[in-house]
């Protein structure tokens, strides 16, 4: 895995859980906010699958790539299909343009790592 882009994704990761306790114990806002991520990605009108590709396309238009590594990674363990993830890919252009189109390029190589990992 020499990938420049699969060494940004392995960092993110061992950043995120390297980092959630310092930010449980030091910053105020991080356990509410995770209560309110868990209450707005919980099962209702809308499945779990669903919100994560919302999140995704948001995130695409958003330019947050930690995000969009996140919200793909949690679309595909909840079932999430290539298709799927290539039509959210469609919206985020269609609502940012170029640029996204551009970030795009990052889900789609985190895709092909996740996908890795899984058949590891």
């Amino acid at each position: 895995m020499s990938d420049l882009t699969f060494t940004k994704i392995e960092q993110s990761i061992k950043d995120r859980k390297r980092l959630h306790l310092t930010f449980l114990k030091n910053v105020k806002t991080y356990a509410p906010f995770l209560e309110l991520e868990e209450k707005a990605f919980a099962d209702g009108a809308l499945n779990r699958k669903t919100k994560e590709l919302m999140a995704l396309s948001i995130s695409i238009v958003t330019k947050c790539e930690p995000c969009m590594e996140w919200h793909l990674d949690q679309a595909m363990q909840h079932g999430a299909t290539d298709q799927e993830i290539y039509e959210t890919i469609d919206v985020a252009i269609e609502m940012g343009g170029g640029q996204a189109g551009a970030y795009a390029r990052f889900v789609l190589k985190a895709m092909e790592y996740f996908k890795g990992k899984r058949e590891e």
